[in-house]
């Protein structure tokens, strides 16, 4: 009876070391993040701009009044770099990510052209500011393509004149509407890179130009300009926070 009751316990002890060790071999089984759009982001961009400034004379004061009213001036071609940053917030649901987001960006594109015989219209721009709504859809888990639209303001300088004889400026800030569509792959749980197209038209802006110099006598010109702008650019982001879904 003692020796059956000795085999039992040594069966029992065998069986409770080697579950006990089996326990102690296999580590328990951590979830993997999943990559989640939402959270607030702050990020750059560098880039290109290219576009058009159409002026028109709208009226005029002084010697030159025969020039009838609409009669074009000039298409003034123009291009240069830009470079800025960006602030935003993004929302996810499912695979849709919904989002805000903020520009300024630096810029230097700036064109002239030949508008009145020997005389020359220069444009140039040199800050740029959108406020923008973003909807897109995530691919392939961390890249999202979106598309954009909202408000933007640009500041620019024109002026008309003849080199070493007179120039005459004004500047403006017009309002206008912007749309873009763009591709965003995170490739760090904090940072994204993207690349990015927009398409910006502004109102039209009334400049008041003195035509003295060049008329001979008082002659003040008021000039509808109108700017379009296409801009292509790239640029990183940093999201706060991390992954806040599990998949287990």
């Amino acid at each position: 009876m003692k020796t059956k009751l000795a085999a039992a316990a040594l069966l029992l002890a065998s069986t409770s070391l080697s579950f006990a060790a089996d326990l102690a071999t296999k580590a328990p089984y951590a979830p993997a993040a999943v990559w989640s759009w939402t959270g607030f982001y702050l990020g750059g961009n560098v880039g290109a701009g290219w576009g058009t400034t159409e002026s028109t004379l709208a009226s005029v004061n002084g010697a030159l009044g025969a020039v009838p009213v609409g009669t074009a001036l000039s298409q003034n071609s123009r291009s240069g770099f830009l470079g800025g940053g960006q602030l935003g917030y993004n929302w996810q649901s499912g695979w849709v990510v919904f989002g805000v987001q903020g520009d300024i960006s630096g810029l230097d594109v700036k064109g002239s052209t030949t508008c009145v015989g020997f005389v020359t219209c220069t444009t140039k721009s040199d800050w740029l500011a959108t406020v923008t709504g973003r909807i897109g859809g995530v691919v392939a888990d961390r890249t999202l393509v979106y598309a954009k639209g909202g408000a933007a303001w640009m500041h620019t300088n024109d002026s008309i004149g003849v080199p070493g004889v007179f120039e005459s400026r004004s500047s403006s800030t017009p309002l206008g509407w912007v749309l873009g569509l763009g591709a965003e792959y995170a490739f760090d749980h904090n940072w994204s890179a993207f690349i990015e197209y927009n398409y910006i038209e502004f109102d039209k802006k009334t400049a008041v130009w003195d035509l003295s110099p060049l008329a001979g006598a008082t002659t003040i010109a008021n000039v509808d300009i109108k700017n379009k702008l296409s801009i292509a650019k790239i640029g990183v982001n940093y999201k706060f926070g991390g992954p806040v879904v599990a998949r287990y």
